[in-house]
């Protein structure tokens, strides 16, 4: 079996998380447009390891991120494991 780093789990993560949020029927398309654009910044911020992550601007992205999908159980679902992977989140 293939361990993956958790850059990579972190960004399969951020992939499906665009994935729902574009097929989502409840989402506003506001909301949708607007954490698009957060998950790609998010998803180039963490590419790196995690040592050389702006670790304050990830915490921002994300806490913006919870903030607009917290509502939607699957979506905060995959942004709570994040944590997991993250380990200053």
């Amino acid at each position: 079996m293939v361990e993956h780093s958790d850059v990579y789990i972190v960004g399969r993560l951020i992939e499906r998380l665009r994935l729902l949020i574009a097929v989502s029927e409840e989402i506003p398309t506001e909301t949708k447009l607007q954490t698009q654009g957060i998950l790609k910044m998010l998803q180039a911020e963490v590419a790196d390891p995690e040592e050389e992550h702006d670790q304050a601007r990830v915490r921002a992205h994300y806490a913006l991120l919870y903030d607009d999908l917290e509502p939607y159980a699957d979506l905060e679902a995959l942004l709570s494991a994040m944590r997991t992977f993250i380990s200053y989140l």
